[in-house]
């Protein structure tokens, strides 16, 4: 590992971004921060997970950062928590790659938290880059928006259509502040002093489903989490996880099971990995070309995710 430049000692702001094969997404995202910022003072704090894109040798020539440099990818989880332990700000920024800031964006995030101390973090809107509006903020999942998700056969049925559209929160109206169950990590700034103690991201989550656990922590301990439309980011989705080529079967599974098993009652967990493994089995029977071996099903639908990828699969 490796550290460029002394942290400072009185940032407003601690910005936790994680590298991973996305160079020019990730120098564009640090470009964007000053003019986000508006003057406040940030800590930033890159976690370079093992790329091999250039962006570790890009990033060191960087004075604006502090780097830390893994020589293999960690996983999202461990990373945003090694960035977690070097910040020092009282609030902390969480931020992927692939996000833009718009001028002054971040400045009316942190200006919210400064009228709602009772906050405990705070979301922008998203854009797609041909600046239309993304919806990227859900409710937390229930088991049958779960189902919905992994299922497609559950999928096709009217009342899984309707659970998806509460989920993602299709039909709410965005255009003014309001607290949201879910509001996305993609950009989330949480005010330290409310967060859990201890490690931000349950690292059992290596990818997904860290940040839904970390939303429904905090949800039971009575905070709460908002979005504003006042502050606006242009969203490149999925820069990172696209470069997987949709190999990432066990770790979603898995992710399901592990959150499930924490939020619902043992037999709707049971239920869920019955009916999954169920189509899952078919997919392998019919020779399917993402289907997963017996061995990764059985893992995942124990809550085993396996290892993170070491490096993109379009190598």
């Amino acid at each position: 590992m490796g550290d460029v430049t002394p942290r400072p000692q009185s940032a407003d702001v601690s910005v936790l971004l994680l590298s991973w094969n996305t160079k020019a997404f990730t120098l564009r995202c640090i470009d964007s921060l000053a003019a986000g910022a508006d003057g406040l003072r940030l800590q930033v704090v890159v976690v370079e997970n093992g790329s091999r894109d250039g962006s570790a040798e890009a990033l060191r020539a960087r004075p604006d950062i502090e780097l830390i440099e893994n020589e293999e990818n960690v996983g999202y989880a461990a990373g945003v928590n090694q960035a977690f332990r070097r910040s020092t700000a009282p609030l902390v920024l969480l931020l992927n790659s692939d996000i833009v800031f718009e001028p002054g964006s971040l400045a009316r995030l942190h200006a919210l938290l400064e009228e709602r101390p009772d906050v405990a973090g705070v979301g922008p809107m998203y854009l797609n880059p041909d600046g239309s509006e993304q919806q990227h903020h859900f409710r937390l999942p229930t088991f049958g928006m779960a189902l919905s998700d992994a299922s497609r056969l559950f999928a096709a049925l009217p009342a899984a259509a309707r659970q998806e559209r509460r989920y993602r929160m299709l039909d709410a109206d965005f255009s003014h502040p309001q607290p949201v169950e879910q509001p996305s990590a993609s950009c989330l700034l949480l005010r330290r002093d409310l967060l859990p103690p201890g490690d931000l991201m349950d690292e059992r989550y290596p990818i997904y489903f860290n940040d839904v656990d970390l939303c429904f922590r905090l949800r039971e301990a009575g905070r709460t989490l908002w979005m504003t439309p006042e502050a606006r980011v242009v969203h490149e989705h999925g820069a990172s996880t696209r470069l997987l080529g949709g190999k990432l079967a066990r770790q979603h599974i898995a992710s399901h099971v592990l959150y499930l098993s924490r939020t619902q009652p043992a037999l709707l967990v049971l239920l869920y990995r019955a009916l999954v493994g169920a189509q899952k089995l078919a997919k392998l029977l019919l020779r399917h070309p993402d289907s997963l071996s017996p061995g990764d099903l059985w893992a995942a639908l124990r809550g085993d995710p396996g290892p993170v990828p070491k490096a993109p699969v379009l190598d």
